[in-house]
């Protein structure tokens, strides 16, 4: 299968139209900014900067008992 990083037009998170673009932290997703800043925000709740998260293949939950794994 082809990589699609660099064609895809939109956010595969909000779908809005991506302009500079990222990998999620947590899966293959392609993500805008500020979908990455949202990210940011959920690492920095999690254990040890969420650095055991890395590539988890989901997107952690901080509201529930997530962070405190």
């Amino acid at each position: 299968m082809k990589d699609q990083f660099f064609t895809k037009e939109s956010c595969d998170r909000c779908n809005s139209k991506l302009g500079t673009r990222t990998m999620s932290w947590f899966n293959e997703d392609t993500i805008c900014m500020e979908c990455s800043s949202k990210e940011d925000e959920i690492k920095k709740s999690l254990p040890d900067g969420g650095k055991s998260y890395e590539g988890c293949g989901y997107l952690p939950d901080i509201t529930k008992q997530e962070a405190t794994k």
